[in-house]
Protein backbone atom coordinates (compact mmCIF):
# COMPACT_ATOMS: atom_id res chain seq x y z
CA UNK A 1 0.00 0.00 0.00
CA UNK A 2 3.00 2.19 0.79
CA UNK A 3 4.86 1.74 -2.46
CA UNK A 4 1.47 1.70 -4.68
CA UNK A 5 0.21 5.30 -3.17
CA UNK A 6 3.37 6.90 -3.27
CA UNK A 7 4.00 5.79 -6.63
CA UNK A 8 0.57 7.46 -7.32
CA UNK A 9 1.69 10.51 -5.65
CA UNK A 10 4.60 10.37 -7.93
CA UNK A 11 2.70 10.02 -11.13
CA UNK A 12 0.39 12.89 -10.28
CA UNK A 13 -2.29 11.07 -8.41
CA UNK A 14 -2.10 12.35 -4.90
CA UNK A 15 -4.53 10.64 -2.41
CA UNK A 16 -4.05 12.70 -0.14
CA UNK A 17 -5.42 15.32 -1.00
CA UNK A 18 -8.53 13.56 -0.21
CA UNK A 19 -10.99 15.25 2.57
CA UNK A 20 -10.93 12.04 4.40
CA UNK A 21 -8.67 9.14 4.99
CA UNK A 22 -9.87 5.62 6.25
CA UNK A 23 -7.76 3.27 7.73
CA UNK A 24 -7.93 -0.55 8.77
CA UNK A 25 -5.26 -2.54 10.64
CA UNK A 26 -2.17 -1.83 8.08
CA UNK A 27 -3.95 0.20 6.04
CA UNK A 28 -4.43 2.94 9.59
CA UNK A 29 -0.83 2.84 9.59
CA UNK A 30 -0.64 3.78 5.92
CA UNK A 31 -3.47 5.93 5.98
CA UNK A 32 -1.71 7.89 9.46
CA UNK A 33 1.07 8.27 7.38
CA UNK A 34 -0.50 9.56 4.10
CA UNK A 35 -2.75 12.20 6.12
CA UNK A 36 0.26 13.39 8.27
CA UNK A 37 2.26 13.72 5.22
CA UNK A 38 4.71 11.45 6.11
CA UNK A 39 4.73 8.59 3.00
CA UNK A 40 7.58 9.40 1.55
CA UNK A 41 9.69 8.88 4.98
CA UNK A 42 8.02 5.51 5.65
CA UNK A 43 8.88 4.37 2.13
CA UNK A 44 12.22 4.67 3.13
CA UNK A 45 12.33 3.21 6.32
CA UNK A 46 10.73 -0.03 4.99
CA UNK A 47 13.28 -0.27 2.67
CA UNK A 48 16.11 -0.51 5.23
CA UNK A 49 16.89 -3.69 6.57
CA UNK A 50 16.58 -2.31 10.22
CA UNK A 51 13.13 -1.47 9.68
CA UNK A 52 11.73 -2.05 13.14
CA UNK A 53 9.46 -5.08 12.70
CA UNK A 54 7.93 -7.72 15.37
CA UNK A 55 7.93 -11.34 14.99
CA UNK A 56 4.43 -12.72 15.18
CA UNK A 57 3.48 -16.20 16.34
CA UNK A 58 1.09 -17.12 13.89
CA UNK A 59 0.43 -16.50 10.15
CA UNK A 60 -2.88 -14.23 8.21
CA UNK A 61 -3.70 -18.10 7.06
CA UNK A 62 -3.86 -19.52 10.69
CA UNK A 63 -6.53 -16.02 11.24
CA UNK A 64 -8.81 -16.54 8.08
CA UNK A 65 -9.11 -20.34 8.68
CA UNK A 66 -10.35 -19.49 12.50
CA UNK A 67 -12.34 -16.64 11.18
CA UNK A 68 -13.85 -19.00 8.69
CA UNK A 69 -14.95 -21.52 11.14
CA UNK A 70 -16.63 -19.06 13.30
CA UNK A 71 -18.70 -17.42 10.27
CA UNK A 72 -19.88 -21.01 9.12
CA UNK A 73 -21.06 -21.82 12.49
CA UNK A 74 -23.08 -18.63 13.24
CA UNK A 75 -23.14 -16.52 9.86
CA UNK A 76 -21.45 -13.23 9.21
CA UNK A 77 -22.43 -10.71 11.45
CA UNK A 78 -22.21 -8.95 14.60
CA UNK A 79 -21.83 -12.08 16.90
CA UNK A 80 -19.60 -13.62 14.57
CA UNK A 81 -16.95 -11.09 15.02
CA UNK A 82 -17.72 -10.49 19.00
CA UNK A 83 -16.56 -14.54 18.80
CA UNK A 84 -13.70 -13.49 16.32
CA UNK A 85 -12.20 -10.59 18.53
CA UNK A 86 -11.89 -12.96 21.47
CA UNK A 87 -10.16 -15.38 19.89
CA UNK A 88 -7.66 -18.24 21.95
CA UNK A 89 -3.99 -17.63 20.89
CA UNK A 90 -3.84 -19.69 17.27
CA UNK A 91 0.12 -19.43 17.95
CA UNK A 92 2.27 -19.73 21.20
CA UNK A 93 1.20 -16.98 22.39
CA UNK A 94 -0.30 -13.00 22.21
CA UNK A 95 1.56 -10.53 21.15
CA UNK A 96 0.80 -7.80 23.72
CA UNK A 97 -0.15 -4.12 22.65
CA UNK A 98 2.95 -3.11 24.97
CA UNK A 99 5.13 -4.62 22.76
CA UNK A 100 3.61 -3.80 19.37
CA UNK A 101 3.50 0.35 19.83
CA UNK A 102 7.03 1.32 19.71
CA UNK A 103 7.11 -0.35 16.65
CA UNK A 104 4.57 1.49 15.21
CA UNK A 105 5.52 4.75 16.80
CA UNK A 106 9.09 3.98 14.87
CA UNK A 107 7.00 3.85 11.53
CA UNK A 108 5.59 7.55 11.71
CA UNK A 109 6.87 10.54 11.43
CA UNK A 110 4.06 12.26 12.82
CA UNK A 111 2.37 10.61 16.00
CA UNK A 112 -0.69 13.13 16.60
CA UNK A 113 -3.86 13.03 14.69
CA UNK A 114 -3.33 15.16 11.39
CA UNK A 115 -5.62 18.40 10.45
CA UNK A 116 -6.83 16.17 7.40
CA UNK A 117 -9.81 14.14 8.77
CA UNK A 118 -8.97 10.41 9.63
CA UNK A 119 -10.57 7.65 10.67
CA UNK A 120 -9.14 4.57 12.09
CA UNK A 121 -11.67 1.42 12.08
CA UNK A 122 -11.26 -1.13 14.97
CA UNK A 123 -13.88 -3.69 16.50
CA UNK A 124 -14.72 -3.44 20.25
CA UNK A 125 -14.69 -6.80 21.32
CA UNK A 126 -17.06 -7.48 23.85
CA UNK A 127 -19.64 -6.16 21.78
CA UNK A 128 -18.58 -7.32 18.27
CA UNK A 129 -19.48 -3.95 17.01
CA UNK A 130 -17.60 -1.24 15.00
CA UNK A 131 -15.99 2.04 15.90
CA UNK A 132 -14.10 4.42 13.97
CA UNK A 133 -11.47 6.62 15.78
CA UNK A 134 -10.54 10.52 14.66
CA UNK A 135 -9.34 13.84 16.06
CA UNK A 136 -12.35 13.93 17.99
CA UNK A 137 -12.85 10.83 19.68
CA UNK A 138 -10.57 12.16 22.32
CA UNK A 139 -8.15 8.51 21.62
CA UNK A 140 -4.49 8.66 21.43
CA UNK A 141 -3.74 8.07 17.77
CA UNK A 142 -0.89 5.35 18.33
CA UNK A 143 -3.87 3.98 20.47
CA UNK A 144 -6.05 4.07 17.71
CA UNK A 145 -3.70 2.19 15.52
CA UNK A 146 -2.60 -0.32 17.86
CA UNK A 147 -6.76 -1.30 18.67
CA UNK A 148 -7.09 -1.45 14.70
CA UNK A 149 -4.00 -3.82 14.20
CA UNK A 150 -4.77 -6.21 16.95
CA UNK A 151 -5.64 -9.29 14.90
CA UNK A 152 -7.52 -11.79 17.55
CA UNK A 153 -5.50 -14.93 17.99
CA UNK A 154 -2.48 -13.55 17.65
CA UNK A 155 -2.04 -9.70 18.55
CA UNK A 156 -3.70 -8.98 21.70
CA UNK A 157 -6.53 -6.70 21.98
CA UNK A 158 -5.66 -3.09 23.21
CA UNK A 159 -7.48 -1.89 26.06
CA UNK A 160 -8.57 2.20 25.59
CA UNK A 161 -10.81 3.80 28.26
CA UNK A 162 -11.40 0.48 29.96
CA UNK A 163 -12.74 -1.33 26.47
CA UNK A 164 -10.69 -3.62 24.91
CA UNK A 165 -10.86 -3.32 20.91
CA UNK A 166 -9.15 -5.28 18.51
CA UNK A 167 -8.35 -5.06 14.44
CA UNK A 168 -10.73 -3.02 12.33
CA UNK A 169 -10.74 -5.93 9.57
CA UNK A 170 -12.97 -8.42 11.89
CA UNK A 171 -15.87 -6.18 10.83
CA UNK A 172 -14.11 -5.68 7.11
CA UNK A 173 -11.23 -5.30 5.48
CA UNK A 174 -12.57 -1.98 3.66
CA UNK A 175 -14.51 -0.29 5.73
CA UNK A 176 -15.68 1.52 2.57
CA UNK A 177 -19.00 2.83 3.83
CA UNK A 178 -17.22 5.30 6.21
CA UNK A 179 -16.67 7.34 3.28
CA UNK A 180 -20.72 7.86 2.49
CA UNK A 181 -21.29 11.22 1.57
CA UNK A 182 -18.34 11.78 -0.17
CA UNK A 183 -18.42 12.29 -4.35
CA UNK A 184 -15.20 10.45 -5.28
CA UNK A 185 -13.99 7.29 -3.13
CA UNK A 186 -10.89 5.04 -4.00
CA UNK A 187 -10.45 2.12 -1.89
CA UNK A 188 -7.21 0.10 -1.70
CA UNK A 189 -6.44 -3.39 -0.88
CA UNK A 190 -3.15 -5.49 -0.93
CA UNK A 191 -5.25 -8.93 -0.60
CA UNK A 192 -7.17 -10.95 -3.16
CA UNK A 193 -10.80 -11.05 -3.07
CA UNK A 194 -12.93 -14.43 -2.68
CA UNK A 195 -16.77 -14.30 -3.13
CA UNK A 196 -17.25 -13.94 1.01
CA UNK A 197 -14.86 -10.44 0.23
CA UNK A 198 -16.47 -9.58 -2.86
CA UNK A 199 -19.71 -9.24 -1.52
CA UNK A 200 -18.85 -7.02 1.41
CA UNK A 201 -17.41 -4.88 -0.32
CA UNK A 202 -19.65 -4.54 -3.20
CA UNK A 203 -22.28 -3.64 0.05
CA UNK A 204 -20.00 -1.07 0.90
CA UNK A 205 -20.18 0.65 -2.19
CA UNK A 206 -23.42 0.60 -2.61
CA UNK A 207 -23.72 2.20 0.59
CA UNK A 208 -21.96 5.52 -0.78
CA UNK A 209 -24.88 6.00 -3.49
CA UNK A 210 -23.93 8.34 -6.24
CA UNK A 211 -20.03 8.10 -5.28
CA UNK A 212 -17.42 7.34 -7.87
CA UNK A 213 -15.46 4.31 -7.05
CA UNK A 214 -12.46 3.09 -7.95
CA UNK A 215 -11.52 -0.15 -6.30
CA UNK A 216 -7.64 -1.27 -6.62
CA UNK A 217 -6.66 -4.80 -5.49
CA UNK A 218 -3.26 -6.31 -4.80
CA UNK A 219 -2.39 -7.33 -8.68
CA UNK A 220 -0.24 -10.76 -9.64
CA UNK A 221 2.66 -9.04 -8.93
CA UNK A 222 2.17 -7.20 -5.83
CA UNK A 223 0.68 -10.12 -4.74
CA UNK A 224 3.69 -12.16 -5.56
CA UNK A 225 6.21 -9.85 -3.83
CA UNK A 226 3.94 -9.77 -0.74
CA UNK A 227 4.48 -13.57 -0.34
CA UNK A 228 2.68 -16.37 1.08
CA UNK A 229 2.30 -14.67 4.63
CA UNK A 230 1.30 -10.66 4.59
CA UNK A 231 1.63 -10.35 7.97
CA UNK A 232 5.58 -10.98 7.75
CA UNK A 233 7.74 -8.18 7.04
CA UNK A 234 10.71 -9.86 5.37
CA UNK A 235 9.45 -8.93 2.03
CA UNK A 236 9.04 -5.15 2.42
CA UNK A 237 11.52 -3.97 0.24
CA UNK A 238 10.06 -6.21 -2.94
CA UNK A 239 6.48 -5.50 -1.86
CA UNK A 240 7.69 -1.45 -1.65
CA UNK A 241 8.85 -1.53 -5.28
CA UNK A 242 5.66 -4.09 -6.72
CA UNK A 243 3.23 -1.58 -5.29
CA UNK A 244 5.25 1.41 -7.16
CA UNK A 245 5.14 -0.95 -10.15
CA UNK A 246 1.47 -1.42 -9.95
CA UNK A 247 0.54 2.38 -9.47
CA UNK A 248 2.52 3.19 -12.79
CA UNK A 249 -0.01 0.48 -14.72
CA UNK A 250 -3.19 2.09 -12.48
CA UNK A 251 -2.33 5.41 -12.66
CA UNK A 252 -3.98 6.45 -15.84
CA UNK A 253 -7.58 5.24 -14.70
CA UNK A 254 -7.01 6.71 -11.66
CA UNK A 255 -6.14 10.21 -12.80
CA UNK A 256 -9.47 10.05 -14.28
CA UNK A 257 -11.18 8.44 -11.24
CA UNK A 258 -9.38 11.40 -8.80
CA UNK A 259 -7.80 14.27 -10.27
CA UNK A 260 -11.01 15.10 -12.87
CA UNK A 261 -14.03 17.27 -11.45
Amino acid sequence: MLGFIDGLRRDGVDLGEADLVVGTSAGARTGAQLANAGLGEAVELYRRPDAPQIQLPAKLEDFVAAAARIIAEVGDGQEAARRIANLEPLGTRLVSAAERRPVLAAGLTVQTWPEQRLAIAAVDAETGGRVAFDADSGVDLLDALCASGALPGIVGPMTIDGRRYVDGGVHSLYNADLAAGHERVVVVSPLPQDDYLRAKLDAEVAALGDATVHVVLADEQSLAAIGSDPLSSANAPSALTAGAGQARRESAALKSAWNDA
